[in-house]
């Protein structure tokens, strides 16, 4: 399998979920792209409570600078209403250890938003939890 250069990400809202599929591998530019890209979305949506759901099974990993970018990315939608992040990864491991450094839990000033997320190796275990959770990509459901 041949991945691209760079990395590579869609992202859009579809009901009160924002679906993020990461490809390849990242560098920083990649990062900074799409943290530009995603608040313009959330902006969209005038910080009403929402959540994400980010497949990264074809995600290969990042450098260690996009971690730094990312974290303050998923900081900044915390504060404009993202409660609630599902992962649908790989069953390895490495992902969710890069992952975990981006995971805002030490940042005291967030504890008030009653942000959570978890990891799963399937979209569907994914979109189960996230309905749970009061969010769906289907509006109305």
């Amino acid at each position: 399998m041949k991945f691209p250069k760079y990395g590579h990400y869609a992202l859009d809202f579809s009901g009160n979920v924002m679906e993020v599929f990461a490809t390849g591998a990242w560098n920083l530019n990649t990062a900074e792209a799409m943290a530009l890209d995603m608040k313009e979305l959330v902006r969209r949506i005038d910080n009403n409570p929402w959540a994400a759901l980010m497949d990264g099974r074809r995600w290969v990993l990042s450098t260690p600078d996009c971690q730094k970018c990312l974290s303050e990315t998923i900081k900044n939608n915390i504060k404009n209403g993202l409660k609630r992040s599902a992962y649908v990864l790989d069953a390895g491991m490495v992902k969710k250890a890069q992952l975990e450094r981006t995971h805002p839990a030490e940042d005291n000033e967030l504890a008030k938003f009653d942000y959570r997320r978890e990891y799963f190796t399937t979209y569907f275990d994914a979109l189960n939890w996230l309905h749970q959770e009061g969010y769906s990509p289907f509006p109305n459901t």
